[in-house]
Protein backbone atom coordinates (compact mmCIF):
# COMPACT_ATOMS: atom_id res chain seq x y z
CA UNK A 1 0.00 0.00 0.00
CA UNK A 2 1.16 3.59 -1.19
CA UNK A 3 1.69 5.59 2.46
CA UNK A 4 -0.50 8.51 0.80
CA UNK A 5 -2.96 6.19 0.95
CA UNK A 6 -3.65 7.43 4.42
CA UNK A 7 -3.82 10.80 3.39
CA UNK A 8 -6.64 9.39 0.43
CA UNK A 9 -8.78 8.02 3.39
CA UNK A 10 -8.76 10.38 5.59
CA UNK A 11 -9.55 12.79 3.22
CA UNK A 12 -12.74 10.59 1.74
CA UNK A 13 -13.83 9.96 5.31
CA UNK A 14 -13.55 13.30 6.28
CA UNK A 15 -15.85 14.42 3.11
CA UNK A 16 -18.36 11.37 3.62
CA UNK A 17 -18.86 12.67 7.34
CA UNK A 18 -19.31 16.19 6.39
CA UNK A 19 -21.91 15.03 3.70
CA UNK A 20 -23.43 12.31 6.63
CA UNK A 21 -23.13 15.93 9.09
CA UNK A 22 -25.44 17.33 6.38
CA UNK A 23 -28.01 14.60 5.64
CA UNK A 24 -28.78 14.42 9.53
CA UNK A 25 -28.79 18.35 9.78
CA UNK A 26 -31.76 17.84 6.93
CA UNK A 27 -32.99 14.70 7.84
CA UNK A 28 -34.08 15.92 11.19
CA UNK A 29 -35.51 19.10 9.41
CA UNK A 30 -37.80 17.41 7.59
CA UNK A 31 -39.17 14.64 9.77
CA UNK A 32 -40.24 14.78 13.58
CA UNK A 33 -38.05 13.08 16.43
CA UNK A 34 -40.25 10.07 16.63
CA UNK A 35 -40.40 9.56 12.94
CA UNK A 36 -37.02 9.53 13.00
CA UNK A 37 -36.79 7.42 16.32
CA UNK A 38 -38.84 4.69 14.14
CA UNK A 39 -35.84 4.80 11.68
CA UNK A 40 -33.51 4.22 14.08
CA UNK A 41 -35.19 1.48 15.26
CA UNK A 42 -35.29 0.21 12.51
CA UNK A 43 -31.64 0.37 11.72
CA UNK A 44 -30.77 -1.10 14.93
CA UNK A 45 -32.61 -4.19 13.67
CA UNK A 46 -30.75 -4.35 10.25
CA UNK A 47 -27.73 -3.82 12.52
CA UNK A 48 -28.22 -6.77 13.77
CA UNK A 49 -29.50 -9.17 11.34
CA UNK A 50 -26.26 -7.89 9.47
CA UNK A 51 -24.16 -8.55 12.53
CA UNK A 52 -25.46 -12.09 12.45
CA UNK A 53 -25.18 -12.76 8.80
CA UNK A 54 -22.66 -11.21 6.86
CA UNK A 55 -20.30 -9.11 8.85
CA UNK A 56 -18.62 -12.04 10.03
CA UNK A 57 -17.38 -13.22 6.12
CA UNK A 58 -16.01 -9.59 5.76
CA UNK A 59 -13.11 -10.18 8.91
CA UNK A 60 -13.09 -13.64 7.67
CA UNK A 61 -11.91 -12.63 4.45
CA UNK A 62 -9.88 -10.04 5.87
CA UNK A 63 -8.26 -12.18 7.72
CA UNK A 64 -7.29 -15.31 5.06
CA UNK A 65 -6.98 -13.35 2.40
CA UNK A 66 -3.87 -13.91 0.57
CA UNK A 67 -2.59 -11.70 -2.26
CA UNK A 68 -1.70 -15.07 -4.50
CA UNK A 69 -5.02 -16.82 -3.64
CA UNK A 70 -6.97 -13.53 -4.33
CA UNK A 71 -9.25 -15.16 -7.49
CA UNK A 72 -10.39 -18.26 -5.58
CA UNK A 73 -10.62 -16.21 -1.77
CA UNK A 74 -12.87 -13.64 -3.66
CA UNK A 75 -14.87 -15.42 -5.47
CA UNK A 76 -15.75 -18.18 -2.42
CA UNK A 77 -16.09 -14.98 -0.54
CA UNK A 78 -19.29 -13.48 -2.78
CA UNK A 79 -20.77 -17.18 -3.09
CA UNK A 80 -21.22 -17.16 1.20
CA UNK A 81 -22.60 -13.55 1.07
CA UNK A 82 -25.49 -14.52 -1.69
CA UNK A 83 -26.28 -17.62 0.11
CA UNK A 84 -26.35 -15.46 3.70
CA UNK A 85 -28.59 -13.07 1.71
CA UNK A 86 -31.05 -15.71 0.48
CA UNK A 87 -31.19 -16.92 4.11
CA UNK A 88 -32.16 -14.01 5.37
CA UNK A 89 -34.41 -12.61 2.58
CA UNK A 90 -36.54 -16.07 3.22
CA UNK A 91 -36.73 -15.56 6.87
CA UNK A 92 -37.88 -11.98 6.82
CA UNK A 93 -40.46 -12.85 3.84
CA UNK A 94 -41.24 -16.17 6.38
CA UNK A 95 -41.35 -13.19 9.55
CA UNK A 96 -43.77 -10.88 7.66
CA UNK A 97 -45.93 -13.91 6.10
CA UNK A 98 -46.55 -15.33 9.96
CA UNK A 99 -47.32 -11.39 11.24
CA UNK A 100 -44.03 -11.07 13.14
CA UNK A 101 -43.75 -7.49 11.45
CA UNK A 102 -45.22 -6.02 8.46
CA UNK A 103 -44.35 -6.70 5.20
CA UNK A 104 -43.44 -2.40 4.69
CA UNK A 105 -40.97 -3.08 7.82
CA UNK A 106 -39.75 -6.24 6.60
CA UNK A 107 -38.69 -4.67 3.42
CA UNK A 108 -37.64 -1.35 5.09
CA UNK A 109 -35.08 -3.99 7.33
CA UNK A 110 -34.10 -6.10 4.46
CA UNK A 111 -33.07 -3.46 1.72
CA UNK A 112 -31.04 -1.89 4.63
CA UNK A 113 -29.15 -5.25 5.61
CA UNK A 114 -28.89 -5.78 2.04
CA UNK A 115 -27.45 -2.97 0.80
CA UNK A 116 -24.93 -2.56 3.93
CA UNK A 117 -24.20 -6.11 2.94
CA UNK A 118 -23.20 -5.32 -0.57
CA UNK A 119 -21.32 -1.85 0.25
CA UNK A 120 -19.17 -3.49 3.06
CA UNK A 121 -18.13 -6.56 0.76
CA UNK A 122 -17.60 -4.67 -2.17
CA UNK A 123 -15.74 -2.21 -0.19
CA UNK A 124 -13.67 -4.85 1.35
CA UNK A 125 -12.63 -6.14 -1.44
CA UNK A 126 -11.06 -3.40 -3.16
CA UNK A 127 -9.76 -2.30 -0.13
CA UNK A 128 -7.37 -5.53 0.06
CA UNK A 129 -6.93 -5.43 -3.81
CA UNK A 130 -5.35 -1.79 -2.63
CA UNK A 131 -7.62 0.33 -4.82
CA UNK A 132 -7.62 3.25 -2.66
CA UNK A 133 -9.11 5.65 -5.03
CA UNK A 134 -12.15 3.33 -5.55
CA UNK A 135 -12.52 2.69 -1.72
CA UNK A 136 -12.32 6.55 -1.34
CA UNK A 137 -15.00 7.26 -4.07
CA UNK A 138 -17.70 4.62 -2.23
CA UNK A 139 -17.23 6.33 0.83
CA UNK A 140 -18.17 9.48 -1.06
CA UNK A 141 -20.73 8.15 -2.80
CA UNK A 142 -22.68 7.19 0.21
CA UNK A 143 -22.80 10.16 1.95
CA UNK A 144 -23.85 12.34 -1.38
CA UNK A 145 -26.58 9.60 -2.45
CA UNK A 146 -27.51 9.36 1.19
CA UNK A 147 -28.06 13.10 1.74
CA UNK A 148 -30.07 13.57 -2.10
CA UNK A 149 -32.40 9.78 -2.09
CA UNK A 150 -33.31 10.91 1.61
CA UNK A 151 -34.01 14.13 1.14
CA UNK A 152 -36.25 13.28 -1.53
CA UNK A 153 -38.18 10.27 0.55
CA UNK A 154 -38.84 12.52 3.19
CA UNK A 155 -40.10 15.25 1.51
CA UNK A 156 -42.05 13.20 -0.96
CA UNK A 157 -42.92 10.79 1.94
CA UNK A 158 -41.82 11.53 5.71
CA UNK A 159 -41.47 8.31 6.84
CA UNK A 160 -39.18 5.97 9.23
CA UNK A 161 -39.77 3.23 5.92
CA UNK A 162 -39.18 5.40 3.21
CA UNK A 163 -35.59 6.83 4.77
CA UNK A 164 -34.75 3.15 5.35
CA UNK A 165 -35.49 2.27 1.52
CA UNK A 166 -33.65 5.78 0.24
CA UNK A 167 -30.63 4.88 2.67
CA UNK A 168 -30.40 1.21 1.04
CA UNK A 169 -30.73 2.23 -2.11
CA UNK A 170 -27.66 4.99 -1.82
CA UNK A 171 -25.75 2.09 -0.54
CA UNK A 172 -25.87 0.01 -3.46
CA UNK A 173 -25.21 2.98 -5.67
CA UNK A 174 -21.94 3.78 -3.71
CA UNK A 175 -20.73 0.01 -3.73
CA UNK A 176 -20.40 0.41 -7.91
CA UNK A 177 -16.56 2.00 -8.01
CA UNK A 178 -15.50 -0.64 -5.75
CA UNK A 179 -17.11 -3.00 -7.92
CA UNK A 180 -15.93 -1.34 -10.93
CA UNK A 181 -12.91 -1.90 -9.56
CA UNK A 182 -12.51 -5.78 -8.63
CA UNK A 183 -14.64 -5.87 -11.94
CA UNK A 184 -12.03 -8.73 -13.00
CA UNK A 185 -13.51 -11.11 -10.68
CA UNK A 186 -16.07 -11.72 -12.11
CA UNK A 187 -16.71 -15.45 -13.59
CA UNK A 188 -14.00 -16.37 -10.73
CA UNK A 189 -14.56 -19.90 -9.65
CA UNK A 190 -14.64 -20.52 -6.03
CA UNK A 191 -13.43 -23.26 -4.39
CA UNK A 192 -14.70 -25.33 -1.29
CA UNK A 193 -11.57 -25.42 0.73
CA UNK A 194 -11.02 -22.39 0.15
CA UNK A 195 -14.92 -21.49 1.34
CA UNK A 196 -14.29 -23.77 4.40
CA UNK A 197 -11.41 -21.71 4.83
CA UNK A 198 -13.69 -18.24 5.32
CA UNK A 199 -15.88 -20.45 7.69
CA UNK A 200 -13.46 -22.28 10.00
CA UNK A 201 -11.74 -18.58 10.34
CA UNK A 202 -15.08 -17.00 10.63
CA UNK A 203 -17.11 -18.71 13.01
CA UNK A 204 -16.41 -17.74 16.02
CA UNK A 205 -17.16 -14.06 14.55
CA UNK A 206 -20.65 -15.27 13.94
CA UNK A 207 -22.01 -15.13 16.98
CA UNK A 208 -19.13 -12.31 18.38
CA UNK A 209 -20.26 -9.71 15.79
CA UNK A 210 -24.35 -10.53 16.87
CA UNK A 211 -23.63 -10.46 20.16
CA UNK A 212 -21.48 -7.31 19.47
CA UNK A 213 -24.72 -5.85 17.10
CA UNK A 214 -26.96 -6.55 19.83
CA UNK A 215 -24.72 -5.10 22.34
CA UNK A 216 -24.54 -1.92 20.66
CA UNK A 217 -28.20 -1.13 20.38
CA UNK A 218 -29.63 -2.67 23.27
CA UNK A 219 -29.74 0.58 24.95
CA UNK A 220 -31.59 1.72 21.51
CA UNK A 221 -33.90 -0.97 21.90
CA UNK A 222 -34.89 -0.40 25.24
CA UNK A 223 -35.21 2.83 25.13
CA UNK A 224 -37.64 2.24 22.16
CA UNK A 225 -39.59 0.12 24.35
CA UNK A 226 -39.31 2.22 27.83
CA UNK A 227 -39.10 5.60 26.84
CA UNK A 228 -40.73 5.77 23.34
CA UNK A 229 -39.63 6.83 19.42
CA UNK A 230 -39.47 10.25 20.67
CA UNK A 231 -36.95 10.40 23.33
CA UNK A 232 -35.10 7.15 20.81
CA UNK A 233 -34.83 9.81 17.87
CA UNK A 234 -32.74 12.41 19.64
CA UNK A 235 -30.60 9.54 21.04
CA UNK A 236 -30.21 8.16 18.11
CA UNK A 237 -29.09 11.31 15.60
CA UNK A 238 -26.45 12.67 18.95
CA UNK A 239 -24.84 8.96 19.01
CA UNK A 240 -24.70 8.54 15.21
CA UNK A 241 -23.10 11.70 14.31
CA UNK A 242 -20.62 11.55 17.38
CA UNK A 243 -19.65 8.02 16.63
CA UNK A 244 -19.40 8.65 12.60
CA UNK A 245 -17.25 11.34 13.71
CA UNK A 246 -14.42 8.96 15.80
CA UNK A 247 -14.85 6.50 12.52
CA UNK A 248 -13.89 8.89 10.28
CA UNK A 249 -10.30 8.86 11.87
CA UNK A 250 -10.64 4.81 13.23
CA UNK A 251 -11.23 3.57 10.03
CA UNK A 252 -8.46 6.28 8.01
CA UNK A 253 -6.15 4.59 10.49
CA UNK A 254 -7.15 0.83 10.54
CA UNK A 255 -7.91 1.13 6.09
CA UNK A 256 -4.30 2.67 5.80
CA UNK A 257 -1.71 1.27 8.78
CA UNK A 258 -2.98 -1.59 9.88
CA UNK A 259 -3.43 -3.17 6.54
CA UNK A 260 -0.07 -2.37 5.96
CA UNK A 261 0.73 -3.92 9.48
CA UNK A 262 -0.61 -7.13 8.99
CA UNK A 263 0.97 -7.20 5.77
CA UNK A 264 4.16 -6.48 6.64
CA UNK A 265 3.57 -9.06 9.66
CA UNK A 266 2.14 -11.73 7.03
CA UNK A 267 5.54 -11.27 5.11
CA UNK A 268 8.05 -12.04 8.05
CA UNK A 269 8.90 -8.15 8.45
CA UNK A 270 7.96 -8.25 12.30
CA UNK A 271 10.06 -5.26 13.21
CA UNK A 272 8.68 -3.02 10.36
CA UNK A 273 5.25 -4.29 11.36
CA UNK A 274 5.32 -3.07 15.06
CA UNK A 275 7.37 0.35 13.78
CA UNK A 276 3.47 0.46 11.84
CA UNK A 277 1.51 -0.79 14.63
CA UNK A 278 3.44 1.70 17.09
CA UNK A 279 2.49 4.47 15.10
CA UNK A 280 -1.41 3.20 14.48
CA UNK A 281 -1.41 3.19 18.65
CA UNK A 282 -0.30 6.66 19.14
CA UNK A 283 -2.97 7.73 15.89
CA UNK A 284 -5.69 5.98 17.46
CA UNK A 285 -4.95 7.68 20.61
CA UNK A 286 -4.66 11.07 19.78
CA UNK A 287 -8.02 10.45 17.77
CA UNK A 288 -10.12 8.77 20.84
CA UNK A 289 -8.61 11.17 23.77
CA UNK A 290 -9.30 14.49 21.72
CA UNK A 291 -12.27 13.41 19.89
CA UNK A 292 -13.72 12.74 23.11
CA UNK A 293 -12.64 16.57 24.53
CA UNK A 294 -13.33 18.04 21.45
CA UNK A 295 -17.36 17.16 22.18
CA UNK A 296 -16.59 17.33 25.74
CA UNK A 297 -16.50 20.90 24.92
CA UNK A 298 -18.07 21.94 21.95
CA UNK A 299 -20.54 19.14 21.05
CA UNK A 300 -23.72 21.52 23.16
CA UNK A 301 -22.72 23.91 20.25
CA UNK A 302 -22.52 21.90 17.40
CA UNK A 303 -25.62 19.23 17.96
CA UNK A 304 -27.72 22.90 18.37
CA UNK A 305 -26.04 24.01 15.22
CA UNK A 306 -26.70 20.64 13.45
CA UNK A 307 -29.61 19.35 14.62
CA UNK A 308 -31.72 22.52 15.23
CA UNK A 309 -33.77 23.02 19.39
CA UNK A 310 -36.19 19.91 18.75
CA UNK A 311 -33.98 17.31 18.63
CA UNK A 312 -30.68 19.38 20.56
CA UNK A 313 -32.08 20.21 23.60
CA UNK A 314 -32.96 16.38 24.22
CA UNK A 315 -29.55 15.25 23.90
CA UNK A 316 -27.36 17.64 25.62
CA UNK A 317 -26.57 15.85 29.33
CA UNK A 318 -25.82 12.70 27.21
CA UNK A 319 -23.12 14.03 24.78
CA UNK A 320 -20.17 13.75 27.48
CA UNK A 321 -21.18 10.03 28.35
CA UNK A 322 -21.31 9.31 24.45
CA UNK A 323 -17.36 10.91 24.12
CA UNK A 324 -15.65 8.99 26.77
CA UNK A 325 -18.09 6.21 24.96
CA UNK A 326 -16.77 6.15 21.52
CA UNK A 327 -13.07 7.02 23.14
CA UNK A 328 -13.17 3.28 24.52
CA UNK A 329 -14.60 2.72 21.21
CA UNK A 330 -12.15 3.46 18.84
CA UNK A 331 -9.41 2.17 21.03
CA UNK A 332 -11.12 -1.00 21.11
CA UNK A 333 -12.05 -1.18 17.16
CA UNK A 334 -9.45 0.26 15.52
CA UNK A 335 -6.47 -0.69 17.36
CA UNK A 336 -6.73 -3.49 20.44
CA UNK A 337 -9.24 -5.86 18.55
CA UNK A 338 -6.90 -5.92 15.73
CA UNK A 339 -5.20 -8.45 17.01
CA UNK A 340 -7.27 -11.28 15.75
CA UNK A 341 -5.84 -10.67 12.03
CA UNK A 342 -2.27 -11.19 13.44
CA UNK A 343 -2.58 -14.05 15.68
CA UNK A 344 -5.69 -15.56 13.85
CA UNK A 345 -7.43 -15.75 17.20
CA UNK A 346 -11.70 -14.91 15.97
CA UNK A 347 -13.17 -16.68 18.91
CA UNK A 348 -11.01 -13.24 21.32
CA UNK A 349 -13.33 -11.44 19.04
CA UNK A 350 -16.96 -13.47 20.56
CA UNK A 351 -15.39 -13.10 24.01
CA UNK A 352 -14.98 -9.33 24.02
CA UNK A 353 -17.89 -9.03 22.32
CA UNK A 354 -20.10 -11.11 24.68
CA UNK A 355 -18.61 -9.11 27.91
CA UNK A 356 -19.71 -5.92 25.79
CA UNK A 357 -23.35 -7.31 25.30
CA UNK A 358 -23.38 -8.58 28.71
CA UNK A 359 -21.97 -5.50 30.23
CA UNK A 360 -24.62 -2.89 28.12
CA UNK A 361 -27.82 -4.99 28.53
CA UNK A 362 -27.57 -5.39 32.50
CA UNK A 363 -26.72 -1.59 32.69
CA UNK A 364 -29.19 -0.85 29.97
CA UNK A 365 -32.33 -2.82 31.75
CA UNK A 366 -31.23 -1.67 35.31
CA UNK A 367 -31.22 2.10 34.34
CA UNK A 368 -32.98 3.13 30.99
CA UNK A 369 -36.97 2.23 32.75
CA UNK A 370 -36.24 4.94 35.31
CA UNK A 371 -33.46 7.16 33.87
CA UNK A 372 -34.28 6.61 30.05
CA UNK A 373 -32.02 8.27 27.47
CA UNK A 374 -29.09 9.04 30.33
CA UNK A 375 -29.52 5.40 31.42
CA UNK A 376 -28.89 3.85 27.88
CA UNK A 377 -25.89 6.38 27.38
CA UNK A 378 -24.06 5.57 30.88
CA UNK A 379 -25.10 1.62 29.59
CA UNK A 380 -23.21 2.68 26.65
CA UNK A 381 -19.74 4.13 28.26
CA UNK A 382 -19.63 1.35 30.81
CA UNK A 383 -20.05 -1.22 28.01
CA UNK A 384 -17.45 0.09 25.96
CA UNK A 385 -14.75 0.56 28.46
CA UNK A 386 -15.49 -2.64 29.84
CA UNK A 387 -14.65 -4.15 26.81
CA UNK A 388 -11.65 -2.46 25.77
CA UNK A 389 -9.76 -3.18 28.96
CA UNK A 390 -10.95 -6.67 28.34
CA UNK A 391 -9.57 -6.59 24.21
CA UNK A 392 -6.38 -5.08 25.54
CA UNK A 393 -5.73 -7.55 28.29
CA UNK A 394 -6.92 -10.83 26.43
CA UNK A 395 -5.03 -10.05 23.03
CA UNK A 396 -1.82 -9.28 25.01
CA UNK A 397 -1.80 -13.04 25.67
CA UNK A 398 -2.14 -14.14 22.09
CA UNK A 399 0.23 -11.09 20.53
CA UNK A 400 1.82 -8.26 22.46
CA UNK A 401 0.32 -5.25 19.96
CA UNK A 402 2.90 -2.05 20.73
CA UNK A 403 1.57 0.24 23.35
CA UNK A 404 3.34 3.23 23.33
CA UNK A 405 3.55 4.33 27.21
CA UNK A 406 4.31 7.60 27.07
CA UNK A 407 1.80 8.45 24.50
CA UNK A 408 -0.38 6.79 26.93
CA UNK A 409 0.25 8.90 29.78
CA UNK A 410 0.53 12.46 27.89
CA UNK A 411 -2.46 12.43 25.74
CA UNK A 412 -5.25 11.64 27.97
CA UNK A 413 -3.80 14.00 30.65
CA UNK A 414 -3.66 16.64 27.66
CA UNK A 415 -6.93 16.03 26.66
CA UNK A 416 -8.32 16.33 30.05
CA UNK A 417 -6.29 19.82 30.70
CA UNK A 418 -7.74 21.34 27.89
CA UNK A 419 -11.04 19.98 29.23
CA UNK A 420 -10.87 21.64 32.40
CA UNK A 421 -9.21 24.94 30.64
CA UNK A 422 -12.16 24.94 28.44
CA UNK A 423 -14.68 24.61 31.25
CA UNK A 424 -12.83 27.49 32.94
CA UNK A 425 -13.16 29.83 30.34
CA UNK A 426 -16.57 29.43 30.63
CA UNK A 427 -16.95 30.59 33.92
CA UNK A 428 -15.23 33.55 32.44
CA UNK A 429 -17.63 36.77 32.09
CA UNK A 430 -17.09 36.96 28.70
CA UNK A 431 -19.52 37.16 25.44
CA UNK A 432 -20.02 33.54 23.76
CA UNK A 433 -18.19 34.34 20.76
CA UNK A 434 -15.28 35.45 22.79
CA UNK A 435 -15.50 32.50 24.67
CA UNK A 436 -15.77 30.01 22.11
CA UNK A 437 -13.00 31.80 20.11
CA UNK A 438 -10.49 31.10 23.42
CA UNK A 439 -11.64 27.75 23.62
CA UNK A 440 -11.14 27.25 19.66
CA UNK A 441 -7.81 29.00 19.94
CA UNK A 442 -6.65 26.76 23.18
CA UNK A 443 -7.73 23.35 21.72
CA UNK A 444 -6.22 24.16 18.45
CA UNK A 445 -2.87 24.94 19.90
CA UNK A 446 -2.87 21.61 22.66
CA UNK A 447 -3.79 19.28 19.71
CA UNK A 448 -1.12 20.99 17.89
CA UNK A 449 1.61 20.69 20.28
CA UNK A 450 0.73 16.80 20.54
CA UNK A 451 1.06 16.15 16.74
CA UNK A 452 4.28 18.00 17.18
CA UNK A 453 5.40 16.02 20.02
CA UNK A 454 4.45 12.36 18.42
CA UNK A 455 5.22 13.73 15.11
CA UNK A 456 2.04 12.69 13.85
CA UNK A 457 2.17 15.20 10.89
CA UNK A 458 4.02 12.72 9.56
CA UNK A 459 0.75 11.02 8.51
CA UNK A 460 -0.83 13.65 6.95
CA UNK A 461 2.83 13.55 5.05
CA UNK A 462 2.36 9.88 4.02
CA UNK A 463 5.57 8.74 5.60
CA UNK A 464 3.69 6.43 8.13
CA UNK A 465 3.83 2.83 6.85
CA UNK A 466 7.24 1.97 6.60
CA UNK A 467 8.70 4.31 9.08
CA UNK A 468 10.55 3.81 12.76
CA UNK A 469 8.98 4.39 15.78
CA UNK A 470 9.02 7.82 17.31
Amino acid sequence: MKDSNLVLYFGSRVVSAAGNLVSVALFTRLVSPAEYGAYVLTFAWAIIVYGFATQWMKFAYFGVYRAAQAETIVASYARLVGAATLVVALGLGLAAAFGAMTPAFAAALFGLFFGMTIYEALVEVARTRLAARAVALSMIFRAVFSLVLGCVALTLEPTAISLSIAIAVAHLIAAVPSALAVKHFVGAPGARDAAATLVRYGWPLILSFGVMAVGQTVDRLTISYFAGDATLGPYGVIADLMRQSFMVVGESIALALITVGKQLADEGHEAESNAVMRRAFQACLAAATFGAAFFVVFGHDLARLALGEPFAQRGYEIIPYFAIAFCFMTLKNFYFSQVIFFAKAALLEFIIAAVFVATSAAIALALVPSQGAIGGAIALMIAHGVATIAAALLGRRLRKLPVDMTALAVMPAAALGVTLAAFAIDGWSLHPAAALAAKTALFAAVVGAIALRFDLFSLARGRAARGSPA
